[in-house]
């Protein structure tokens, strides 16, 4: 596969992430009967969407032969967007990638919140790259809450409590103070939950 897309479809059916297993078949079946050229790999499933992430051998999904493999997927739920994956660095400051994280955690796109913050947690050191990592932990986390897989969510969520230990109020204006807090909540209730993360 040469090529990977992040499809967005809308949960108004409200599909489970408990069924994830069982959307996702679903979905991989209607894929293989219209083509062998895409696949998906995985999907997250989320309140408001359901996350696609689709390789494919073609150059784009968007070609006018596409339209059976859209309508095909489009009976799990209506096509908001679709963002192309690529291994091209964007240039941005610490902040604007701050920033642009946490929105996406917010939005409830986990898995690129963690890409996004991965870039700056590879050149980072000392605490802040430690509590970087907690933070990326929390979104692999929420990433596992929307497979449903709520051993692995609330045990990755026990490590990220690792990284916190010494956490300052605030990490590149990140509330480190409320977003630990929601974390340990979600713990010493054994309730799975999401919450926002809010910036100075």
């Amino acid at each position: 596969m040469n090529k990977r897309y992040l499809v967005y479809l809308d949960n108004k059916q409200k599909h489970d992430p408990k069924n994830y297993r069982d959307t996702l078949q679903k979905l991989r079946l209607k894929l293989q009967t219209y083509s062998n050229t895409e696949e998906i790999r995985d999907i997250r499933i989320s309140g408001n969407f359901i996350e696609l992430d689709i390789g494919t051998n073609q150059k784009t999904i968007f070609l006018d032969n596409n339209q059976d493999f859209l309508s095909s997927i489009g009976s799990v739920g209506d096509v908001l967007f679709i963002e192309e994956l690529t291994e091209e660095k964007i240039e941005r400051s610490l902040e604007e990638t701050i920033s642009s994280a946490i929105y996406l955690f917010n939005m409830e796109r986990f898995w690129k919140s963690h890409e996004v913050l991965e870039s700056i947690w590879k050149e980072a050191s000392g605490s802040a790259k430690r509590l970087l990592n907690g933070i990326i932990l929390v979104d692999a986390a929420f990433v596992h809450l929307q497979k449903g897989e709520l051993e692995i969510y609330f045990s990755i969520l026990r490590r990220s409590l690792e990284k916190f230990e010494e956490t300052p109020e605030f990490l590149f204006n990140i509330n480190m103070k409320l977003l630990v807090q929601n974390v340990e909540n979600i713990l010493s209730e054994k309730r799975a939950f999401y919450f926002k993360i809010f910036l100075l």
